[in-house]
């Protein structure tokens, strides 16, 4: 290979093989040789020799170094620097999960390694935990096999899924431009791994373990705060809404991974397997020099055994042992002030009280972040704030409520509620809960379900009023209608195995619009059908008729999280170019009309309809005809920009970004009618009007929601239960009959709502 002369095989992939090898200058180097018959097809050298270009290009602390490659040669190979210590795989099949502190500074390591990664323009596409080595200097990610350039070139290899489906990121799975998001969400399924020794999706086979990836709700059992609340941004299934690199960096060790010392970072048995390491490499040096053939390397075990090709020998040498103490494990150093179910218990507040914000501290210094983390003290609130998108600093007199939140009309507790809001029936409200149960509660007395419907998809839609009764999605392909007074069902729609539901998008009459994905199968030489590839679909549905027409969506559209809303003959929504888009919702429509906006942010929000006018945001608030598309108004944000939009009684309400509160603007001709600034907002999650008052979530779960006066725009209150439901965000809904429904994990508030 090269200068380089192998001393042991450390492994063999699919790709080829890796050895320990030496050069004449005594250098120990990894060397990843390719297979002979795949070093014989064209296209496999174009994918190693952009594997060697992007190793090369990738230059930082948490990579693997390249010392020297040559994909043209008769066996190409490329050679990094040699790593001591197991990979993630290795490390936590042998010796258990990681402590939290050991995660956190995982988490740190590996997003600094995407940095640099995306700094390349690259996208790793493979980040998995036999992809990742714990060094006792730190992690480093290895492997770029199936990277590739963010310009869109993609080297296409017929029927060849690449990747490992476990860790795969939703847009990978169904085959969709997977961009430097997807590598965030590959490293939560990592770091999911490194806190519980299991991926935080599974399935008997390929196909199902894909669904899941794309479709299903991640396990996150055993997961301790705050890794739970940062792994679940990163396993979002909208890649907009997953955090960046560098803010996930600075959540895991404030200051970012470059600061910490990494002494002492790994678990004790982690770290003495590479100190075995380094002694049996001593060893191999040794070994080497009376021997021709090429040794068999098992370096991560309590003993070292080394195989010759031709047969086993046993090693001579005595094994290497390691004295283990009675001191407390690692895994049981629980965080002081949010700690596991089996410690002491947090103190509650009653909910409805709004608790008092912590006083803004000076950072501690780096020496004493590590020495706090190696007793198991530190905190990390300004670390997880940063993840959630707060700002760095509170405003020095951020606004206050002028009183107290009102007490409940009743509380429901039941299992964990899907994160979509309530859909109202006459005096009712239809929810859904995670086990898979659709369940209405009395707007007067919703302590106990009225009826319970099992057997719904667990996906984040609410479900829908049309055709009346109440329209819900099963599993599959499956639409289900149930009558909305006694639960039962009225009946189950079928749409077969070439189609997988995940989104009712809206509902009109006896139609409703689903999304979801669509299977081809191409049919084989022998007649047989071969592999699936799957495409965005979104389908409107007359449910008398038992008729589909497919809503065409433009190539820019493919992938997104649609938001539309939906009013006779129109489907609207902000399409991939940020313009407010019509279409017609048959397959022979095509564009009704287009409204442009200005955007200065990939993120995008739901359009309102008020009357005859439809109302969307972006940096811009703009209010369009329904029917024409023409623009009636447009009213600016010049700070930063909206973030949704709400209507009702006249009046359309916006959320502001810097500074964060809300604006209220005449719904006939946009103009400006109040603004408040309210403390930090939760800017994904949407606004709420009522007829007298408006509702919006706080940045921190555990602060609950705040209500304005919608004529006069005063900070009437803040509700919270004070607990930090982790990715499980607070979902309000409202109508003109009853109170305000606020659901929050496993609980249902109803709040007494003012009438004007």
């Amino acid at each position: 290979m090269g200068p380089y002369r192998p001393v042991a095989r450390l492994g063999a992939g699919g790709m080829g093989e890796v050895f320990l090898a030496r050069d004449d200058q005594q250098r120990a180097v990894a060397v990843k040789v390719i297979r002979p018959e795949l070093a014989a097809s064209k296209d496999f050298r174009i994918r190693f020799r952009r594997e060697v270009d992007a190793a090369r290009a990738v230059s930082g602390r948490y990579t693997a170094t390249v010392v020297d490659a040559d994909p043209e040669g008769p066996v190409p190979w490329l050679a990094t620097a040699h790593i001591l210590g197991p990979t993630l795989a290795d490390a936590v099949e042998e010796y258990g999960p990681l402590p939290p502190q050991s995660v956190l500074a995982l988490g740190a390591g590996l997003a600094e390694a995407l940095i640099a990664v995306h700094s390349a323009g690259l996208v790793h596409r493979d980040l998995k935990p036999s992809n990742v080595l714990l060094s006792p200097e730190g992690p480093r990610v290895i492997d770029f096999g199936i990277v590739r350039a963010t310009d869109g070139y993609e080297l296409t290899l017929s029927g060849v899924l690449l990747g490992s489906p476990r860790y795969m990121c939703p847009e990978h799975a169904t085959g969709a431009q997977m961009g430097p998001e997807g590598d965030v969400f590959c490293l939560g399924s990592v770091l999911a791994f490194a806190a519980t020794g299991n991926a935080p999706f599974d399935g008997a086979s390929a196909a199902t373990l894909l669904y899941k990836v794309v479709h299903g709700t991640p396990d996150l059992t055993g997961v301790p705060y705050p890794l739970d609340t940062i792994i679940g941004l990163c396993l979002d299934k909208s890649p907009t809404a997953r955090p960046t690199p560098d803010r996930l960096s600075a959540a895991c060790a404030p200051g970012g991974a470059d600061t910490l010392n990494w002494d002492g970072w790994l678990p004790e048995p982690v770290a003495a397997s590479a100190a075995r390491q380094a002694a049996d490499l001593m060893h191999l040096e040794l070994e080497f020099e009376s021997r021709d053939d090429v040794i068999e390397w098992e370096p991560a075990r309590a003993t070292s055994g080394f195989k010759v090709a031709g047969g086993v020998r046993t090693d001579p040498r005595p094994a290497v042992r390691h004295a283990v103490t009675d001191r407390p494990s690692p895994r049981r150093v629980v965080f002081p002030e949010e700690r596991t179910p089996s410690s002491q218990p947090r103190k509650t507040p009653e909910p409805g009280t709004h608790r008092a914000q912590r006083p803004t501290l000076p950072r501690p210094s780096r020496r004493t972040v590590l020495a706090a983390a190696a007793l198991g003290t530190v905190t990390l609130g300004s670390g997880v704030a940063a993840l959630l998108g707060g700002p760095k600093n509170r405003p020095r007199s951020a606004p206050k409520p002028a009183g107290p939140a009102p007490k409940p009309l009743w509380v429901y507790r039941g299992d964990p509620l899907v994160e979509a809001p309530a859909v109202f029936y006459k005096g009712t409200a239809l929810l859904k809960s995670q086990s898979g149960a659709l369940f209405c509660l009395g707007l007067a007395d919703g302590t106990r379900p009225r009826w319970t419907y099992r057997g719904i998809s667990q996906s984040p839609t609410p479900p829908l009023l049309a055709s009346d009764g109440v329209i819900a999605l099963g599993t599959g392909s499956t639409v289900l209608g149930v009558d909305p007074v006694t639960g039962t069902e009225r009946f189950s729609l079928d749409f077969g195995t070439d189609f997988r539901f995940d989104t009712l998008l809206g509902g009109l009459g006896n139609k409703v619009a689903i999304a979801g994905l669509r299977f081809n199968r191409e049919d084989t030489p022998d007649g047989s059908q071969g592999a699936a590839t799957s495409t965005n679909v979104v389908l409107n549905t007359d449910l008398r008729a038992r008729l589909a027409d497919v809503i065409p969506l433009s190539k820019e559209d493919i992938g997104l999280d649609l938001k539309p809303v939906v009013v006779t003959g129109h489907f609207i929504y902000m399409d991939g170019l940020h313009r407010l888009t019509a279409r017609g919702t048959t397959s022979r429509a095509d564009v009704l009309w287009r409204q442009p906006t200005k955007s200065d942010s990939d993120a995008r929000s739901a359009p309102v309809v008020l009357g005859k006018n439809v109302f969307a945001v972006d940096s811009e608030l703009i209010a369009v005809d329904v029917q024409s598309g023409a623009l009636r108004w447009r009213a600016k944000e010049e700070k930063g920009g909206f973030a949704s939009v709400a209507a009702a009684a006249g009046t359309v309400y916006c959320t502001t970004r810097n500074p964060h509160g809300v604006q209220a603007f005449d719904a006939v001709d946009g103009t400006r009618r109040w603004f408040r600034e309210t403390p930090p907002l939760d800017l994904g999650n949407a606004l709420v009007a009522g007829d007298g008052m408006v509702f919006v979530t706080a940045a921190r779960n555990r602060d609950g929601f705040y209500a304005i006066d919608a004529q006069k725009g005063e900070l009437l209150w803040n509700f919270t239960d004070g607990q930090d439901a982790g990715i499980n965000d607070w979902q309000l809904s409202c109508d003109r009959e009853g109170p305000l429904i606020a659901q929050h994990f496993d609980k249902v508030y109803a709040l007494p709502m003012p009438r004007p």
